[in-house]
């Protein structure tokens, strides 16, 4: 296979087209993974649901039956589709969300074991019934239980406040908490070069001061994206979901009084300096013209 199909492609394909596509991609998923995960990129962040649902089964059908699969290859492709088989009932029984009818209990306890209870409070976590009284204490060292209960609220927030599909948001429920424990604990830091360090007298560079523990900053930002953007595997569409929803999260944060709104007019300020570049990026990414327009009309 080698190459991964783009949207221009997959759009106009009609359904028997699309599933043979799919197929293929899911059969390969050992031996193609950068073609799979930009597939799986490309499906959840245009929300085309049933498509990757088809594509995920194949996917873990084929890693239960192989002997090369790794555990975690086969983990990570179980939890996308759990996620995905939730998130299509959510978007299709917004009167009743929370609670999990026979079906969806059925086909997800074909993948893993689920206990109904705990599966009607994730579902009223994310379909915005549960919400927890948040202080920023609670996630200025990001423990990673309070965070990923954050992101299920940001979630909720997105589809109901911002109308933002649970396929898209969700391609930033681990990125965006990757970034800040990146920026805390150094990672995104600027590098320097060894005689620099060595020299007398040569100040050590710093990054700038941030001034909240969950707003991004034009500092470190780009230096996460680019390991998106310009390294193997390239993975344009969780780099475009993350910046074009950032406006969200802010306004998300303020929400919750997380945030104040001076604080987030500054954030976007310091954010709006990358915009052009980023625009710059995706008008020359051949395959998906939608990602240059969404950019564009960065802070929508």
């Amino acid at each position: 296979m080698g190459r991964s199909i783009t949207w221009q492609e997959f759009k106009p394909l009609d359904e028997t087209a699309r599933r043979e596509v799919l197929a293929a991609v899911g059969e390969a998923v050992v031996e193609e993974t950068a073609v799979f995960q930009h597939t799986t990129d490309m499906l959840s962040y245009h929300n085309q649901l049933a498509s990757l649902i088809h594509l995920l089964q194949t996917a873990h059908a084929r890693l239960k039956a192989g002997k090369s699969a790794s555990e975690w290859q086969l983990q990570t492709v179980a939890a996308l589709l759990l996620d995905a088989l939730i998130f299509q009932f959510l978007e299709s029984n917004p009167a009743d969300s929370a609670t999990a009818p026979p079906e969806l209990i059925a086909a997800l306890q074909a993948i893993v074991p689920i206990e109904a209870e705990a599966l009607n409070r994730y579902l009223a976590h994310l379909a915005g019934y549960t919400q927890y009284q948040w202080e920023l204490e609670h996630l200025a060292e990001y423990p990673p239980q309070n965070m990923a209960a954050l992101m299920l609220e940001f979630l909720a927030f997105a589809h109901k406040e911002a109308e933002v599909a649970y396929g898209r948001s969700h391609l930033i429920r681990q990125l965006l908490p990757t970034y800040f424990v990146e920026r805390r604990t150094g990672q995104l830091n600027p590098r320097q070069d060894l005689g620099d360090l060595m020299r007398q007298g040569r100040p050590i560079i710093r990054p700038k001061p941030n001034p909240h523990p969950l707003a991004p900053d034009s500092d470190t930002l780009p230096r996460f994206l680019a390991k998106l953007l310009n390294y193997e595997a390239v993975r344009p569409y969780p780099a475009a979901a993350l910046f074009t929803l950032l406006p969200t999260w802010l306004r998300f944060l303020q929400a919750r009084h997380l945030l104040t709104p001076t604080e987030a007019s500054a954030t976007l300020d310091d954010l709006a300096s990358l915009q052009g570049d980023m625009h710059t990026f995706f008008s020359n990414l051949a395959g998906d013209e939608g990602l240059a327009t969404t950019v564009a009309q960065w802070p929508l």
